[in-house]
């Protein structure tokens, strides 16, 4: 799966699967490089060239779990949870929690700045752009793991009889308006760290006294990581066997995305880092597998000009399968492209005047761009060969003004 395909898939899966991570649209970025590597760095406020971040910060794994540092088992009925705090809502990993305000977002971030008050949970890539905010918004990110580059503990203590370590909280200005404080807490025993920003030491320091130990309860698993590590395997089966793992169980729904692996997870509900009942079900949503040959590739259009003009208009696979429309300018150039099995098959066949084949042979798609040589109405249906037989997949009219 490419950069532009994995970056795709989210975008579009974004608004229909509400129960998906928060999108990460626009965001994902190089999967082939994001299989095996953990980024180290976190934009702050000034975001210059944020670069994929894989489970947060994420590098610490099981062997971080260290049993003589204290345990969060035992039997519920003589370690019941602290009652959450009025208008909070509890966000964690494992058997760790922080109980946050309701009417926090999650996952409000802009190139990997809070843009308004926010937990984080289980985003695996943050965007690339150059942003810097004009306030501070208090926020916390809860992250498997602790990456030992950035966390030095300077302090040991117990949440609830169980330690947990921190660091010093630290602050940094951004010019002369913003500054940014951080602090972190780091549970062994449940693998999970919390990392609080906010405008002051103070409030960094009050954040992270929300956090709790809640033997009774569980957090709903992040899909991220299975997702990433898992992209050459079934990602939905390792993260099946995650919820198992945490006494969750699973309910399986698919759905079609032409071109994509099947098993990838679009989303699970209750979200991750829900705090839930063992035995608790979630619900995932997975791609399905292919139908047939038309569900084993993936197409999109796009087109640009007239001349030198950057004027892009495009369309979707999902648009393209509904029979889309679009207009564009006369003297535009308009090409398919996709990505699949059996995508060398992929042609174009027009009807009407309004287009002409593109004559530039040394063009990267040459064979299937088009010019708009008059004004007018064309329609362009897109198909792949199978066995020597033409599959349409879809038909596009193209109306030149």
């Amino acid at each position: 799966m490419t950069d532009h395909d994995l970056a795709s898939l989210l975008e579009r899966s974004a608004e229909r699967i509400p129960i998906a991570t928060p999108p990460v649209s626009e965001m994902l970025v190089g999967a082939d490089r994001l299989r095996r590597r953990r980024s180290t760095t976190r934009a702050a406020v000034a975001a210059a060239a944020v670069v994929a971040v894989i489970g947060g910060t994420a590098l610490v794994a099981a062997e971080d779990t260290n049993p003589s540092l204290g345990s969060i088992d035992g039997p519920a009925d003589t370690q019941r949870a602290e009652p959450i705090p009025a208008g909070t809502r509890r966000v964690g990993i494992g058997h760790s929690a922080i109980a946050v305000p309701e009417d926090w977002a999650t996952n409000a971030l802009r190139c990997g700045t809070a843009t308004e008050p926010t937990v984080v949970v289980d985003v695996t890539v943050i965007e690339t752009c150059l942003w810097l905010s004009p306030e501070v918004f208090d926020n916390v990110w809860v992250e498997q793991g602790v990456n030992r580059n950035m966390f030095s503990p300077a302090e040991d203590f117990e949440i609830g009889g169980v330690a947990a370590q921190r660091d010093e909280t630290s602050c940094t200005a951004y010019g002369h308006r913003v500054r940014q404080c951080s602090g972190t807490v780091f549970v062994p025993s449940a693998n999970a760290s919390y990392r609080a920003q906010a405008a002051t030491k103070q409030r960094v320091e009050e954040i992270l006294s929300w956090i709790r130990i809640v033997p009774d309860l569980v957090a709903v698993p992040g899909f991220g990581p299975a997702n990433v590590d898992h992209q050459d395997d079934d990602a939905g089966q390792h993260y099946r066997a995650e919820l198992e793992a945490a006494g969750l169980q699973a309910e399986v729904i698919t759905e079609p995305r032409p071109g994509f692996k099947p098993g990838y997870v679009l989303g699970v509900s209750p979200e991750p880092g829900t705090m839930v009942d063992p035995g608790d079900v979630v619900r995932m949503t997975e791609i399905a597998e292919p139908r047939g040959p038309a569900d084993e590739v993936h197409v999109e259009v796009n087109s640009v000009g007239p001349g030198d003009s950057m004027d892009y208009r495009g369309l979707s696979d999902e648009q393209i399968r509904a029979g889309a429309k679009i207009r564009i300018d006369l003297g535009a150039t308009i090409w398919i492209y996709g990505q699949g099995k059996r995508i060398g098959t992929l042609a174009g066949e027009v009807t009407g005047s309004a287009l002409t084949l593109d004559d530039w042979e040394e063009g990267p798609n040459y064979g299937r761009s088009w010019k708009a040589v008059e004004r007018g109405t064309s329609t362009l249906a897109i198909s792949i060969t199978v066995n020597g037989k033409p599959i349409t997949l879809g038909t596009v009219t193209v109306m030149v003004s």
